[in-house]
């Protein structure tokens, strides 16, 4: 094996597993089915070096201009993905707004703190721990919503909802450990 310019170089290139399709489109159990390829692209290109520094300092800016004009149904990451949560500052008291990623589920949605896989939890997190009540703009108008801390079994099968939907949850939950990533329900208020 020779080197050039300190990078090693290799004979013969084995074929890269993870650009073939089959390898692409891991079976989703949540969805009931395979990955479509457009998934399995969209989500490798989000667990990417350049996809991750999209979620972390673009997406956020491009949601909190997209989501309020279509009421909740695009954002960065294609149709009802992401939503805007409204929380109140756990030490300022004053309106917080993040867009975050959330998965429908049965009794609300699901809000996961990956932080990016950063070691701190984010700061909405703290928010909601502090003061449950929020509002979100997902799929439609803003709706109130309570803030619930999963444990337990209830967090460990909302976690596995997650991975599932976003198989990038994993890596974060690695390389942000040993912090356990904080897992929210929010509940719709029937206002």
């Amino acid at each position: 094996m020779s080197t050039v310019r300190g990078e090693p170089q290799i004979a013969h290139l084995q074929p890269i597993e993870y650009l073939r399709p089959v390898a692409l489109r891991r079976e989703s159990p949540v969805r009931g089915r395979r990955l479509r390829l457009n998934e399995a692209l969209l989500e490798r290109a989000l667990m990417s070096p350049l996809g991750y520094r999209f979620l972390l300092h673009v997406a956020p800016r491009i949601d909190k201009a997209v989501i309020p004009r279509t009421r909740g149904r695009l954002s960065s990451a294609g149709f009802d993905k992401v939503g805007l949560v409204t929380s109140t500052g756990a030490k300022s008291g004053q309106p917080r707004t993040q867009p975050l990623a959330l998965l429908a589920d049965s009794d609300g949605l699901l809000a996961i703190g990956s932080n990016y896989g950063r070691p701190n939890h984010p700061a909405w997190s703290a928010n909601l721990l502090a003061h449950p009540e929020c509002t979100v703009e997902f799929k439609g108008p803003p709706r109130r919503y309570r803030a619930e801390l999963l444990t337990g079994d209830a967090r460990a099968a909302a976690w596995a909802a997650a991975a599932d939907i976003y198989a990038g949850y994993e890596r974060y939950r690695a390389s942000c450990a040993p912090r356990e990533i904080r897992v929210f329900r929010l509940t719709p208020l029937g206002d």
